[in-house]
């Protein structure tokens, strides 16, 4: 998940987020119409009934098998066998979640003489086979296409550009996709609700993580384009989420669990 190292620009988010009246009022906005009753949403993968949420926190584990330092292919592993063994092909993980599986440079903070890495997670996680194919759930067009190189990066990435019910523009993005489903796609392209537009990639390609889509709601992308982070410090964690919250209204009602916070409430 793509964080600039460009600090100017990141302080440029924080001084907006905290001193632009307009931007919060944009926010609350589309918050309204994405909670309301004529707010609809197609799939953007087709998922049964029976996908479970994984527990991706600090010092969490999958069959009793602690996730922290394993390699991609016993990661991909432990994911696909906790699938089958409830019968699915889909596992979900959740937004919000504070994870210690970010453990390279990529994550550092860009703060000089900072120690803190980032590790709250910003988007939802859709885990399935490779090759699974991804539809946009709103009409919109495509505003960045792009292929984040970095190991444990967005890897190909498509971000989506939509608009609310006053015409102002919030956003979605899809991480880790295969490159050659998106070699078609162009940006400035309108797609409508229930088209395909990718499809999910594998490791390596992918950024290197076990086959998943990254899912994200942004309601103001600034001038970060494709770095727009996936994953944030837990110092900024309450400007992050409210950039990009829980993209629940996207989801079965079945899945409540994917908000960490939910989850975790008193």
């Amino acid at each position: 998940m793509s964080f600039t190292n460009n600090h100017k620009n990141l302080m440029h988010v924080k001084e907006r987020f905290e001193n632009d009246h307009s931007l919060l009022k944009k926010i609350s906005m589309t918050m309204n119409f994405l909670g309301s009753s004529s707010f609809s949403s197609s799939p953007i993968i087709n998922i049964d009934q029976r996908a479970i949420v994984f527990d991706l926190s600090k010092g969490a584990n999958i069959h009793n098998v602690p996730i922290k330092g394993l390699k991609i292919d016993e990661f991909s592993r432990l994911v696909e066998d906790a699938m089958y063994s409830e019968n699915t092909g889909y596992g979900f993980g959740r937004w919000a979640e504070v994870r210690e599986i970010y453990a390279n440079e990529f994550f550092n903070s860009t703060v000089e003489g900072s120690n803190e890495k980032r590790d709250v997670h910003l988007g939802v996680d859709v885990f399935c086979q490779s090759g699974e194919d991804i539809f946009t759930p709103l009409d919109g067009r495509i505003h960045i296409k792009s292929n984040n190189k970095n190991e444990l990066d967005y890897g190909p990435m498509l971000i989506l550009e939509h608009s609310n019910d006053n015409d102002e523009l919030f956003y979605t993005l899809y991480g880790h996709l295969s490159l050659a489903s998106i070699a078609n796609i162009e940006e400035g392209q309108s797609v409508v609700a229930g088209q395909k537009i990718a499809e999910v990639g594998a490791p390596p390609e992918n950024g290197n993580w076990p086959p998943h889509l990254h899912f994200q709601l942004i309601l103001e992308l600034f001038s970060l384009g494709s770095d727009f982070p996936g994953v944030a410090l837990s110092s900024e964690q309450e400007m992050w989420l409210a950039l990009s919250p829980c993209p629940i209204m996207f989801f079965s009602d079945t899945y409540q669990s994917i908000n960490s916070i939910h989850v975790n409430a008193p």
